[in-house]
């Protein structure tokens, strides 16, 4: 599950994902976009580089996702939610940029 996963998140930050789409009216496209520029522009890591440096920390089943656009000159964020091997689920902000671990919690 987490390669399928991992695939798909790969394939949504390619800069070729939308190379020959029209523009679109809706708000989660122009994220996309925007996400895209960011990873060209080395504002922001592949996804699988995060991972392997979280799950280095914090070893566990990748359960979800997502990615933040920073507001007012913070970084760009991956939240990610992992099962760890004792059953907990934890809740974690990474900056996109660095990898670096910004928030850590467990899910309720």
């Amino acid at each position: 599950m987490y390669h399928m996963l991992l695939a798909g998140l790969l394939g949504l930050l390619s800069p070729l994902s939308l190379a020959h789409e029209p523009p679109s009216d809706r708000p989660w496209d122009h994220d996309h976009e925007e996400a895209r520029a960011a990873r060209t522009r080395g504002e922001i890591r592949p996804i699988a580089e995060i991972l392997h440096g979280v799950q280095a920390q914090f070893p566990g089943q990748l359960l979800d996702v997502e990615l933040k656009k920073g507001k007012k000159g913070r970084p760009w964020v991956y939240e990610l939610k992992l099962l760890t091997a004792d059953g907990r689920r934890l809740e974690l902000a990474v900056d996109a940029c660095n990898g670096r671990v910004l928030k850590l919690g467990d899910e309720d």
